[in-house]
């Protein structure tokens, strides 16, 4: 273990404003993504998110606290704890937001308050706790600094179960579905890049350097990402598209997020490009082979990239750049490798089948999305009675 200083309560307290930026951020980035009659829905389900597990976690720890008695810790160790808390529940918020992009334009409002709760205390809890908790993830030596399995492989594995067993968006494959703004999801996709250096704090108890070293990380792998997917688009298609080059950050900060403060940037720079190219793969072709209909690829970009950069941080992880960490296969230690491939087919398992008995159980009280008419006539109007534009 090394002496450095942990990361500044200042500087905590940044990032995780940092983090709940991202919020927003994806509100515009999917917002823009959707059909005009289902924009004000579609932004709504994020900022639902985060309001939702915001009161979750914060009435759940002050139940915990009560049945505790106080702990008699000191004033400054009691803010420190609430910041970290503060963190946590911003990751929480951000995985199921990633959730309902899945499956938008088509899920009942109340259908998604429901699941959401439970989704987040029954799936994603467990998780976190496995791996930046006292967890056994955690405890064999499983690597994860800013959600690469607890936040991308969980939201995306579970909107692929979602999307399988509440089905398709009505004409699907045969009636046009292009986002109905651009520009709105290009600065959507800009403050998620900005928030997402949020993450280089990791949890609060990293060092200076190593949060540091992670926010270096972030950024060369977003750039790679970003130009990865634009050079795989241009080669195919003959034409690059803004749309391409903002998924192709996205990809990058992805998977870059399990291995952010466990490598340098050369590593980061191989992980951004591998998961541009391995994303738009899973996007534009895996897609359409199986049929699936994913609204806004949660899927192809948070669980395919998660699961990428959970593997890279077994081949690429170094003690050179945080001794708190771990030597990948790449610097003399396989284990790390093997390690990080029980938590990727634990996280897997575990969010698809809780997920799918949890929609299960819920469809025989509910009905998870709306009626074929409220679909045709739009969300907005038939869920809430608005519209995006007059």
């Amino acid at each position: 273990m090394h002496n450095e200083p942990t990361t500044p309560m200042a500087w905590m307290l940044i990032s995780t404003a940092l983090l709940m930026l991202t919020l927003p951020g994806v509100t515009l980035f999917y917002g823009g993504m959707v059909r005009k009659k289902n924009a004000i829905n579609t932004m709504g389900l994020p900022l639902l998110a985060l309001a939702l597990v915001s009161l979750e976690w914060g009435l759940g720890a002050y139940l915990e606290a009560i049945v505790a008695g106080g702990s008699g810790t000191t004033e400054r160790a009691a803010a420190g704890g609430s910041l970290r808390f503060a963190h946590h529940t911003m990751a929480a918020a951000l995985a199921l937001a990633l959730v309902a992009g899945g499956i938008v334009e088509r899920i009942r409002f109340s259908f998604f308050l429901v699941f959401g709760l439970l989704w987040t205390a029954l799936v994603y809890a467990p998780i976190a706790r496995w791996l930046w908790g006292s967890g056994w993830l955690a405890g064999m030596g499983s690597l994860d600094f800013a959600g690469g399995s607890v936040i991308h492989i969980s939201a995306g594995v579970t909107a692929l179960v979602a999307v399988l067993m509440i089905g398709p968006r009505k004409g699907y494959g045969r009636t046009e579905m292009q986002p109905h703004s651009l520009p709105l999801s290009l600065c959507g996709v800009g403050l998620i890049w900005v928030g997402w250096c949020g993450f280089s704090a990791g949890t609060g108890l990293a060092s200076m350097k190593t949060a540091v070293s992670a926010f270096v990380a972030i950024q060369m792998a977003t750039a790679a990402g970003a130009l990865s997917w634009t050079a795989a688009e241009w080669i195919q298609r003959d034409k690059p598209t803004a749309l391409g080059t903002v998924s192709g950050a996205v990809a990058g900060l992805v998977a870059i997020s399990p291995a952010a403060g466990y490598v340098g940037p050369l590593p980061a720079i191989v992980i951004g490009i591998g998961a541009g190219g391995l994303c738009y793969m899973a996007v534009n072709f895996v897609k359409a082979i199986l049929g699936y209909d994913d609204s806004l690829d949660v899927f192809g970009m948070h669980g395919v990239g998660g699961t990428w950069g959970m593997v890279a941080t077994g081949l690429f992880a170094s003690t050179d750049v945080n001794p708190d960490g771990s030597d990948g296969l790449f610097y003399g230690y396989p284990y790390q490798l093997f390690a990080q491939l029980v938590a990727v087919v634990a996280v897997w398992a575990f969010a698809g089948g809780v997920t799918a008995l949890l929609l299960k159980v819920l469809r025989l009280v509910m009905s998870p999305r709306v009626a074929p008419d409220a679909e045709v006539l739009g969300l907005d109007l038939a869920q809430h009675g608005e519209k995006a534009y007059s």
